[in-house]
């Protein structure tokens, strides 16, 4: 086996990379703003500044969330401890509506 030739290698042209798509909340945001206006729309850098924005509040809710659930000795992270955080860490009448939209989501998502 040791006489034997390897196969040569392909050009690394015929390697194409694979990048992960980015993730992100354009989509919901704008479906968001068409949900409330329709002849609105946003500017590429006013969608990163948003898309900024909520990658921050939604790490910010889950590190309270996970600290909650540290705190009570807990293992798993649920509805009630989300939504502990959400109180926490929003304002108290974004917190109210974010309350109110979450309850019905799980709600909706139980049936």
């Amino acid at each position: 086996m040791a006489s034997q030739r390897l196969a040569p290698r392909k050009s690394s042209a015929a390697h194409k990379s694979h990048r992960k798509p980015k993730r992100s909340w354009n989509v919901y945001v704008s479906r968001s703003l068409k949900a409330i206006n329709s002849h609105m729309s946003m500017s590429g850098r006013t969608m990163k500044i948003v898309n900024s924005y909520v990658n921050d509040v939604m790490e910010r809710i889950a590190m309270e969330a996970a600290s909650i659930v540290r705190a009570h000795k807990k293992l798993t992270l649920g509805a009630r401890e989300v939504q502990t955080a959400v109180r926490l860490v929003l304002p108290p009448e974004l917190a109210k509506h974010a309350m109110a939209e979450g309850t019905k989501a799980v709600s909706n998502s139980c049936r």
